[in-house]
């Protein structure tokens, strides 16, 4: 738990200072029907212009696995993409089956520094499939990477290496899956194939359409939706089973009859729930991880086997989309700062110093005078609280967001685990977000006061009242957080970064404004007051995050890639 708190803390710290998750109460749509209808007409597409295939990940057992791949070509498909490779005991039934295999290397969510090292660590199972390809028809391709940095020109020079080396020993094709835009990926020409992985955007078409015009062999690596566990069903509820059928329903033949021209291939992401997965809440199979069959399922044998295109779901009831508890507490917060305000004296007293004559306000703490503790004690908690509630609402945001998912796959495991914790458990980001804050502030205010008693009196309410104003930038986010509650913004990432944004110069002004205040109110030495910023909470968040990213080995610039180019 310890552990969690070190982490979760720089994590929230810096992005819900101005709140950064206020953006994201209200979820952004997902996948979703595009009317309240149950039954749907696709678009009408010419399927025979793309090869038809699931994602699988078969398992270890060779029972179970054959079992698994018969059923898979029982739904029409006629490729499989496998995330890892399969017993040996599957390749002669796929060649019966006339099933294409196109086979993943265990290289994944790495850095363009660290391809080279993933490749040579995977180069016996490369060598395993290399002699299969020899005696099996079916197996056709190897995945040499996915999801790595392929924004790098050092990266597509590691897979041109590779992809000719396995050229020049067998007649396998050789591909590599990106989420990265056409414009940002400069690997296409390093591999015989690109699959780009569509899986949980909102708009899959637009992707692949530029994606069609900058090379010709692209496929679709990966289409489809999550499903969250424990949704109602109904197409109104979002990330319902329904939806994730309606998703495919939509979107396949949409590719197919997207012009300039269809992908070569489409692999449907996946057939089964993964065991595990950096976001447990994230279910993406066509079928539970205990083998029961979702829609989706029935969508996509319908479309690959040709036997139904339109297809019925009931529509619903669609949840609650306000989180009223969070309502109901920041309005309790706003309230409790109105009061104060208003039956105050102090309170109003010290606003009109703090921002028309800050020359008074430092007066009042040098000489100790009307500081009222207990007042600014409530403030002080307030904005604690404020922080704590931010971290709620940034958790949740992050939940819905598909990016999250890509970056916490790029993630270090020992690190893993702990953000996922702090995304799917919103609340506990939000309560230890805002105890660490009130305990980092009391703790500063202490060493604060304990320096200055080395020159002359200088209590624990004047180095209180000295550490809670300047949080005022804190304060403001909370009205704004609850606006953009009631009028969400069209574009959730566009408010998400101009609050980051904000954020960051909230971090920067209370130190700051802090520090200089005590100077001047206690006469010391800049030699002196400069080292207590060290202390204070924003230095620490990020002393703690720098810490962890060097013991971690963090590839903070392919992790700023994913979240912005992918």
């Amino acid at each position: 738990m310890i552990r969690r708190v070190l982490v979760l803390l720089p994590l929230w710290l810096g992005v819900s200072a101005a709140g950064w998750g206020g953006a994201c109460l209200s979820a952004p749509p997902s996948a979703a029907p595009g009317s309240e209808s149950a039954a749907h007409t696709p678009p009408q597409a010419d399927t025979a212009r793309s090869a038809r295939g699931v994602v699988w990940a078969p398992s270890s057992d060779p029972t179970t696995a054959l079992q698994a791949l018969h059923r898979i070509a029982a739904t029409g498909a006629d490729a499989v993409r496998l995330l890892r490779p399969p017993p040996d005991t599957i390749f002669a039934p796929a060649n019966t089956l006339g099933l294409s295999l196109f086979v993943d290397l265990p290289v994944a969510h790495v850095s363009a520094a660290a391809l080279p090292d993933s490749l040579r660590a995977a180069e016996p199972v490369l060598d395993r499939l290399l002699q299969r390809a020899d005696r099996h028809e079916a197996l056709q391709a190897v995945g040499l990477a996915h999801h790595t940095d392929t924004t790098v020109p050092a990266a597509c020079e590691t897979l041109a290496r590779w992809s000719e080396r396995i050229d020049s020993a067998s007649s396998l094709e050789t591909y590599y899956v990106t989420p990265f835009s056409p414009s940002a990926d400069r690997c296409r020409d390093a591999t015989d194939r690109v699959l780009v992985d569509l899986k949980g955007r909102s708009a899959p078409v637009e992707r692949w359409q530029s994606w069609a015009g900058a090379s010709p062999a692209v496929g679709v690596g990966a289409l489809g939706t999550w499903t969250r566990p424990g949704a109602a069903p109904g197409l109104q509820v979002p990330h319902s089973a329904e939806q994730q059928a309606r998703y495919l329903e939509e979107g396949l033949p949409a590719l197919w009859a997207a012009p300039p021209a269809a992908p070569s291939i489409v692999f449907v992401h996946r057939w089964r729930d993964a065991e595990t997965s950096p976001l447990s809440s994230r279910r993406y199979g066509l079928h539970t991880a205990a083998g029961a069959a979702r829609p989706a399922a029935r969508v996509v044998e319908g479309f690959f086997t040709g036997s139904q295109r339109v297809f019925a779901f009931s529509a619903g009831t669609p949840p609650a989309q306000t989180p009223y508890g969070l309502l109901v507490l920041g309005w309790l917060l706003a309230i409790i700062l109105a009061g104060l305000y208003v039956g105050r004296p102090f309170v109003r007293q010290t606003v009109r110093r703090y921002f028309g004559a800050h020359g008074f306000y430092r007066d009042a703490i040098r000489e100790g005078r009307e500081l009222e503790p207990g007042v600014t004690a409530v403030v002080l908690s307030v904005v604690a609280v404020a922080l704590g509630l931010m971290g709620v609402s940034a958790a949740r945001c992050a939940a819905e967001l598909l990016v999250t998912e890509r970056v916490l796959a790029a993630v270090p495991d020992g690190l893993q685990s702990v953000l996922a914790f702090g995304v799917e458990h919103p609340e506990a980001t939000g309560l230890l977000l805002g105890g660490a804050v009130l305990w980092l502030l009391l703790l500063w205010a202490s060493v604060l006061v304990v320096v200055a008693q080395r020159q002359g009196a200088f209590s624990f309410p004047q180095g209180l009242m000295l550490i809670t104003w300047p949080c005022w930038p804190l304060l403001s986010a909370l009205p704004l957080t609850l606006v953009i509650h009631d009028h969400p913004p069209g574009s959730a990432s566009l408010v998400l970064a101009g609050l980051l944004v904000a954020s960051l110069a909230a971090m920067t002004y209370f130190p700051l404004r802090v520090l200089w205040d005590y100077q001047a109110i206690t006469g010391r030495s800049w030699l002196v007051v400069a080292p207590l910023g060290l202390l204070s909470p924003p230095a620490l968040a990020l002393l703690l995050a720098a810490v962890l990213v060097a013991l971690n080995d963090v590839p903070l610039r392919f992790l700023w890639r994913l979240a912005t180019w992918a």
